[in-house]
């Protein structure tokens, strides 16, 4: 600690010494340069004028490729534009990317590249290259219907979300009914040409009609599909809409707007180790959704490029790594994601950032550190929160913004009070937990109690992370509620923040629920108990962009429930016994061997517990079982009409959800 300190004492020492040096040169030589009159390029242009460094009179933005970052940019530009030859498009007619390569789904990338099929079902998807279907699966879940086709050159494609696999459909009926199960899989070694009409897009699994393609190159290994030669519409460069700039338990964040204009704050001035990172995404056309990921992220301190990453390839084992690549925060169901950029960043530099997308669309930004930006404005940290604490770059945060909303935040160890109201030492701004921490390292808990009539009041319990713990056992209680913790694996941290975990209570839609904080701390197991005398039901945990939430598969029972995963959640305990209720079916068409045919659809209706997968479902005409699909969105069981009886006929429908509640269901056939 103390060799810390004066290390960062010596280097303010300097920096001022530095300042000073360059204010005396600047009366030397009659010119002075001055910050609070000149903007962050001219202003360092000046500073390096009078200690002799050569500066660049030139226009930094221009294209002309006369330094080295230019001619490397136009060096891969060129050799993209040679690879477009011959690109592989699975339509073969426009279609637009929805979802890219690396995309960030919480706890992994997404594996390839989503296809709008402009919310139409039945697009034919033909081969990419002569080979055979190595395998096919059924189910309402994840990637829907799947076929997976390998094909000459060793590569594996992976077709998503079908609604039919053409002439294979018979196959998978002749096993669904010779099995009675409908979630089957199946290994038909069926060879096709180039060309030729593999598979129907759909709408089955997650998500409204798309496709999802990827390229694999073995068990583990996923390429960029561009590098494959797959062609997709992107139309639009991406976009940076914020960066954020920290040391220690000091934070700055800078708005888009001032960052366009070449200015980020930061939060200690002229000081060295600054960490830094920034929100990015990226469209395919106007209107702007779905906001997508990048390929590359490169930064340069004048034309020394010091960090670049290129999301060209992954692995399934390594999407852990997402968590220290992509910071986690409370917004971050939002537009963007937040790049942290692994470099050693000096304050009195001028940086570029370029940005390019997997279509070869740049975005160039130059831009230095200021103590101050005229242009910035705050920007919304959170989303969905209804409790001071939430969780920001992977860090937990206490909101104390709310000083202005009449909240009084007192700090307590045990019953011993610290300090009686935040408020009035600390900035109404969100600030980083582990700063509190840092000023009282006692610290237990923060107690908050809006004084504005609202009533709303609550307890964050707090625990310190050593510097270099790996392993943590964290036994506490809340309201009662007794919670137990053990995490493992804990990543070293990348900077000198000091690390800390909490827990408070939340509550939503009449639901009582633990809120865990921070999301996105990298770890290999999270092994929580938790115990209430108010309620044994089971453990389920929230969906972050979702809101829903889902019961754990594998828990104990009993009045302590324990689970283990490997991330930290927001976690519920619910005591439902209703199973799901069904809704008033009716004729629709579903996509049998690539052709419609006529479908009767019934909505599924539940707000907590769903069903584990489509065998959970069981359909029968008097004693003849009879094939279902469950297509998770619009939670809706599907029938093929010609399996059916007459109109007027009764079937019989089963269902078990995953909190093990059974229904059954006389359902009478509707004329057509």
């Amino acid at each position: 600690m103390k060799r810390d300190y004066f290390k960062m004492r010596f280097f303010k020492i300097l920096g001022i010494a530095l300042l000073l040096q360059t204010y005396v040169l600047g009366n030397v030589v009659g010119k002075n340069c001055d910050p609070s009159t000149m903007d962050a390029f001219a202003y360092e242009d000046c500073v390096n004028e009078l200690r002799g460094v050569e500066t660049n009179k030139g226009d930094f933005g221009s294209k002309a490729a006369d330094t080295l970052r230019e001619r490397e940019y136009e060096k891969q530009r060129q050799a993209m534009i040679k690879a477009v030859e011959e690109r592989y498009n699975p339509f073969n007619r426009e279609a637009y990317a929805t979802s890219s390569f690396g995309e960030n789904r919480g706890t992994r990338y997404h594996a390839g590249i989503d296809y709008s099929t402009q919310m139409e079902e039945g697009w034919p998807v033909i081969a990419p290259e002569d080979g055979v279907v190595k395998e096919i699966k059924v189910s309402p879940f994840g990637y829907g219907k799947v076929m997976y086709y390998g094909g000459n050159s060793g590569k594996t494609w992976v077709f998503a979300h079908l609604s039919s696999f053409g002439t294979l459909d018979k196959e998978v009926k002749n096993k669904q009914y010779a099995s009675k199960k409908n979630d089957v899989s199946l290994k038909p070694n069926t060879a096709f040409k180039k060309g030729d009409t593999l598979s129907y897009s759909g709408s089955t699994g997650i998500g409204n009609p798309h496709l999802h393609l990827e390229v694999r190159l073995d068990k583990d290994r996923i390429i960029n599909p561009a590098l494959a030669k797959v062609d997709f519409k992107d139309t639009m460069a991406p976009q940076i809409f914020a960066a954020a700039v920290w040391q220690g338990v000091h934070l700055a964040v800078t708005n888009g707007e001032s960052v366009n204009k070449g200015c980020v704050e930061t939060p200690v001035k002229n000081e060295f180790n600054l960490n830094l990172a920034v929100k990015i995404a990226d469209y395919s056309r106007e209107p702007k959704e779905n906001p997508m990921a990048i390929r590359r992220l490169t930064l340069w301190r004048y034309d020394e490029k010091i960090y670049e990453k290129y999301m060209d390839t992954l692995r399934f084992s390594r999407m852990g790594e997402i968590r220290s690549q992509l910071l986690w925060a409370e917004e971050g169901d939002t537009l963007g994601d937040w790049h942290f950029i692994n470099a050693k960043i000096a304050p009195l530099s001028t940086y570029t950032i370029e940005v390019e997308d997997f279509q070869n669309n740049v975005t160039q930004k130059k831009f230095s550190f200021r103590s101050k930006c005229n242009l910035n404005k705050d920007i919304p940290l959170v989303k969905h929160q209804n409790t001071p604490l939430f969780t920001f770059l992977s860090r937990p945060m206490l909101d104390l913004f709310q000083c202005r909303n009449d909240y009084v935040f007192t700090v307590e160890n045990n019953s011993t009070v610290l300090n009686e109201n935040l408020c009035k030492d600390f900035p109404h701004n969100p600030q980083f937990l582990s700063k509190i921490m840092d000023a009282y390292p006692q610290m237990t808990h923060v107690k908050y109690i809006a004084k504005n009539g609202s009533s709303k009041e609550g307890i964050i319990q707090v625990y310190s992370i050593g510097k270099y713990s790996k392993n943590i056992n964290w036994n506490t209680t809340l309201n009662g509620v007794k919670i137990q913790q053990k995490i493992s694996g804990i990543e070293a941290p990348i900077d000198t923040f000091p690390r800390v975990i909490a827990v408070t209570e939340n509550k939503s839609d009449s639901l009582e629920f633990l809120e865990f904080h921070p999301k996105g701390l990298n770890i290999k197991t999270w092994n929580l108990c938790i115990e209430s005398p108010k309620n044994n039901g089971p453990l389920y945990w929230l969906g972050e962009t979702s809101r829903d939430w889902f019961i754990f598969s594998k828990q104990n029972k009993g009045k302590k429930r324990c689970v283990t995963v490997n991330e930290l959640r927001d976690i519920g305990i619910i005591q439902n016994t209703e199973p799901p209720l069904l809704g008033f079916p009716y004729w629709s068409d579903l996509m049998v061997e690539g052709v419609k045919q006529p479908a009767l659809k019934i909505p599924l209706m539940y707000k907590y517990d769903g069903i584990a997968n489509g065998d959970a479902i069981t359909v029968k005409y008097k004693k003849d079982w009879i094939h279902a699909e469950y297509d998770s969105e619009p939670r809706e069981i599907v029938l093929e009409g010609a399996k059916l009886p007459e109109s007027g006929e009764t079937i019989t429908l089963e269902i078990k959800d995953e909190a093990g509640n059974k229904g059954k269901y006389d359902i009478i056939i509707p004329d057509m």
